[in-house]
C-alpha cells in the first residue's frame, strides 16, 4: 500500500509541475487575448493547483493519516492537476497568435509618400486602390471586415487582420478586444523602417465597444505612430455617426488628403 501511495505521489508532482509552467505560459497569452471564457477557464486551474497544494499540506502535518486516506487524497490531487492540464489546453487552442510576416520590398518602388501620424479618410469605393498604393513596398498592415483573399486580389502587399468574432481562424481578431488589437498594432509599429497601417472597421468597432473606448484606442494609436515612423489610416462613414463624435474625431485626427503627397510621376 505504502509502495502505491508513493507512486501516485510521485505522478501527482509531476503533473502539478508541469501544470505550475503551463499556467505561467497560458496566462501569459490570455492577457494578450483577452475573452470571457478564457478567465473562467484559468479560474479552473489556480483552483485545481490549490487542491493540489491543500492535499500536499494534509499529507504533511497528519503523518497518521492511514494508507487508504493517502491514496484518496493523492488521487484528488492527480485529477485535479488533469483537470488543470485539460483547461489549459483548452486555453490554448482559443488564443490566437499572429506572426509579422511581410514580403521583400523593392528600394525606391514606392508609389506615394507618406507622413507619420493618424489620418482619417472618409469611407469611398476607390480607397482599396489607394491603400494598396500606400501599402506598396513598405511594411504594412491591414485590419479590416474584409477577408485577406480579397486585399490579395487587388494587389495588396499586407498582413491582413480580419475583424470577426469567429474562432480558430488564421490572422483574425474579436472586434471587442480592443487591448489585444491595440497590443498587435503596437508591436507592428516598432518594427524597422517605415510602416503603413489601415482600418477600415472602425464603425464596427464603435458597434461592439461604444464610441469612447474607440476614440481612446485610436488616440493611443496616434501617439505611437508619431514615434514610430507609421502612417496610420482610419476609414470612416461620417454619416454613420452622430455630429459630436466626428467633431471629436476631425478635432484630433487630420483628413487623409491633408497630409498625404503624390510622387512625381506616379
Amino acid at each position: 500500500m505504502q509502495g502505491v501511495v508513493q507512486i501516485l505521489g510521485v505522478i501527482e508532482h509531476f503533473l502539478l509541475t508541469i501544470a505550475l509552467f503551463a499556467t505561467l505560459y497560458i496566462f501569459y497569452i490570455s492577457m494578450k487575448n483577452e475573452r470571457t471564457r478564457e478567465f473562467y477557464l484559468i479560474l479552473v486551474a489556480i483552483l485545481s493547483i490549490f487542491t493540489s497544494i491543500v492535499s500536499e499540506v494534509l499529507l504533511t502535518l497528519f503523518n497518521s493519516i492511514s494508507s487508504a486516506m493517502r491514496i484518496i487524497v493523492e488521487g484528488n490531487a492527480i485529477l485535479a492537476s488533469l483537470l488543470l492540464l485539460i483547461s489549459l489546453l483548452k486555453i490554448k487552442q482559443k488564443c490566437t497568435i499572429i506572426k509579422f510576416e511581410f514580403p521583400a520590398i523593392t528600394l525606391g518602388g514606392k508609389e506615394i509618400n507618406i507622413t507619420p501620424g493618424l489620418l482619417l479618410l472618409e469611407a469611398n469605393e476607390n480607397n482599396a486602390v489607394l491603400v494598396c498604393k500606400l501599402s506598396k513596398d513598405r511594411k504594412s498592415l491591414i485590419i479590416s471586415r474584409r477577408r485577406e483573399g480579397y486585399w490579395k486580389s487587388l494587389g495588396c502587399n499586407a498582413l491582413v487582420i480580419w475583424l470577426s468574432k469567429i474562432e480558430n481562424v488564421r490572422n483574425v481578431v474579436n472586434p471587442r478586444n480592443l487591448e489585444y488589437l491595440n497590443h498587435l498594432i503596437v508591436q507592428f509599429m516598432k518594427e524597422e523602417g517605415e510602416k503603413f497601417v489601415f482600418l477600415d472597421g472602425l464603425e464596427y468597432l464603435i458597434l461592439e465597444n461604444g464610441f469612447e473606448r474607440v476614440f481612446k484606442f485610436l488616440t493611443t494609436l496616434k501617439d505611437y505612430s508619431l514615434l514610430n515612423n507609421t502612417m496610420i489610416v482610419i476609414e470612416v462613414s461620417s454619416d454613420t455617426l452622430d455630429k459630436k463624435e466626428v467633431a471629436l474625431l476631425t478635432r484630433e485626427f487630420h483628413r487623409l488628403h491633408e497630409n498625404i503627397q503624390q510622387k512625381r510621376g506616379a
